[in-house]
């Protein structure tokens, strides 16, 4: 159960929306989340009943393509990640990343195929829509950049009221200690510039993926040189995130991850239950 605390992050996280650094998807239950917002990203576009049954055979080809995985078809890697070298790391991502770009493709040509279903002026309402959500991201991104620094201000003292101790999420449930508190706040300042960096390359990843997509030049090469083009950052950014949550799982004592695993092995028989 130990390596599945970090592989949880990095198996996962090699998902359908984003190809790789993407938001989370797991095995079966969210396969086809990806599509669920696409859906939701179509609405309010006065779709026609054509257009709506063409948009429905578009999805249901997909799906019969891609069938749902079973629950814990995800490879697991036959390494402990939390002691892994570098080398194992970058080979387990790489490959996952690679068994899953026939899937990332198919979903990319369905995204292009569902764009080009609709008209001038629904193609023009979901651009406007999507420039709106890059701004309110990017204010969310500012606001929680501010309130990070007033609550470090706080934590070093140099605010009113008392210091109120931070909540590891990573690590939940985990009584953790002053020391240990402060050495994964180092850690997380030491993390910093590196992690910008790739959340850089991921959204510029993510633009350029719709871009192609919804441009009259996306093929299947051009597809691949896009994916080839940004391949080695990708793959080292998950390589640098699954080392970083190395770096933290070695604050915690023997006991706590012992205790960790323990939580996170009765977490699992709890989504078991709900598997499909």
């Amino acid at each position: 159960m130990k390596k599945l605390l970090i592989a949880s992050v990095t198996v996962a996280a090699i998902g359908l929306g984003g190809l790789a650094l993407a938001q989370p998807l797991g095995p079966g239950m969210r396969h086809h989340e990806p599509v669920k917002e696409m859906v939701k990203h179509l609405r309010d576009l006065s779709l026609s009943d054509t257009q709506r049954e063409e948009i429905k055979t578009l999805v249901s080809a997909f799906k019969d393509a891609n069938p749902r995985p079973k629950f814990g078809d995800i490879e697991k890697p036959s390494f402990d990640f939390d002691t892994a070298t570098e080398a194992q790391l970058s080979a387990f991502i790489q490959a996952q990343f690679e068994e899953r770009e026939a899937t990332h493709f198919a979903f990319a040509q369905l995204r292009h195929d569902i764009y080009n279903v609709l008209n001038e002026e629904q193609q023009a309402t979901l651009l406007a829509r999507d420039a709106k959500r890059e701004l309110d991201i990017q204010k969310h991104r500012d606001a929680f950049v501010k309130q990070d620094a007033r609550f470090t201000k706080r934590m070093d003292g140099e605010g009113k009221g008392p210091k109120r101790k931070p909540r590891e999420f990573l690590f939940e449930g985990i009584e953790l200690s002053d020391e240990q508190i402060a050495r994964l706040a180092e850690l997380r300042e030491s993390f910093k510039d590196t992690s910008k960096t790739n959340r850089e390359t991921l959204r510029n990843f993510k633009d350029a993926q719709r871009d192609l997509i919804r441009s009259q030049s996306f093929s299947r090469a051009a597809w691949d040189a896009l994916i080839a083009q940004y391949k080695g950052d990708l793959v080292s950014a998950k390589v640098e995130k699954a080392k970083q949550h190395q770096a933290m799982f070695q604050v915690l004592s023997s006991e706590q991850q012992a205790k960790l695993e323990a939580l996170r092995e009765e977490e699992r028989k709890l989504r078991e239950i709900f598997k499909p």
